[in-house]
């Protein structure tokens, strides 16, 4: 009998470790604020200065359970230049030079360092990533080496990654090295970017409703879209618009989407509503106003 060269143990490859759809480890949120701050600038219509921290453990947490962590999320660590005047739970801070001062490398090495840190010390966790620096590329690579999975935060602009690459081929690059993606939905920016009872505020901003001209725009892209959905789409959303309030994520975020493209600009807060109310009509006609849910409208979760 010939014996084997090498012992099956031996000729065995060594293979990397690939992340299960959903994870039941830890999740711990990572986010540069000048980050969110610029990303918030782009989608927004009023300028954004500073975020609400107050409500960035819970966006994260909704952004974690879209990135597959069913264990919850730990804890968000804010890396940031600006002066820390409240305290929030579950919200560490994590003080950094301006980016002015060094181009943002103390906060490469800082929010890096954690990434390779959690994952030699915590397996199977899962880290939420909020940033467009191509330098973390090297650190997010050793944490999946390691075991970790990571999602990184975006905007709808994600969505269309052709486009994105060739708008910001840096950011592009970072995006694919990720295992997942999460965008940021219209009600979670709400949360980070309208300061708490800003409700008076925004309804003295819809007494300056859209003009003519604006509704006969958006109403011509809406009945694109409508036309272009096959007639199983049309009866999902139909279902789903009857059972909940404002539009289903995915829809509101397409729509939105082709409104900015050819507008050429972000839609302020009483421009988004009516677009909404506009596209409920277009799906649910005369039934639009009487289908409203009587639930209050929670958080909805981003999605990949």
């Amino acid at each position: 009998m010939i014996k084997p060269r090498y012992p099956a143990s031996v000729r065995t490859p060594h293979r990397r470790t690939s992340s299960p759809s959903v994870s039941t480890g830890p999740a711990i949120a990572l986010v540069d604020e000048r980050y969110l701050i610029w990303l918030a600038s782009q989608t927004v219509s009023a300028p954004v200065r500073t975020l609400q921290r107050g409500a960035l453990h819970g966006v994260m947490a909704q952004l974690a359970r879209a990135g597959g962590a069913e264990g919850g999320l730990l804890r968000t660590v804010l890396f940031t230049d600006q002066a820390c005047t409240e305290l929030h739970d579950d919200v560490v801070i994590r003080t950094v030079p301006a980016h002015a001062s060094d181009g943002g490398l103390s906060l490469v090495r800082a929010l890096g360092g954690e990434l390779a840190q959690l994952a030699r010390h915590q397996p199977g966790v899962t880290l939420i990533v909020a940033s467009d620096d191509e330098r973390l590329i090297p650190y997010i690579d050793e944490a999946q080496w390691r075991g970790a999975r990571v999602v990184l935060v975006a905007d709808d602009s994600v969505h269309d990654f052709a486009r994105l690459s060739a708008d910001d081929p840096s950011w592009a690059r970072l995006l694919l090295q990720a295992d997942r993606r999460v965008a940021l939905s219209p009600a979670a920016w709400d949360a980070l970017t309208q300061p708490a009872g800003a409700e008076s505020t925004d309804a003295g901003r819809e007494a300056d409703q859209p003009d003519e001209h604006w509704r006969a725009e958006v109403a011509r892209i809406i009945d694109q879209w409508w036309s272009a959905q096959t007639d199983d789409e049309r009866i999902d959303l139909t279902a789903a618009m009857r059972v909940q309030q404002g539009v289903p994520a995915e829809a509101d975020r397409s729509i939105l989407m082709q409104v900015r493209r050819e507008l050429g600009r972000n839609l302020s807060f009483a421009e988004k509503r009516l677009m909404r109310e506009m596209v409920r009509h277009i799906v649910l006609g005369e039934d639009a106003a009487s289908a409203e849910a009587p639930a209050p409208e929670a958080l909805p979760v981003a999605q990949d």
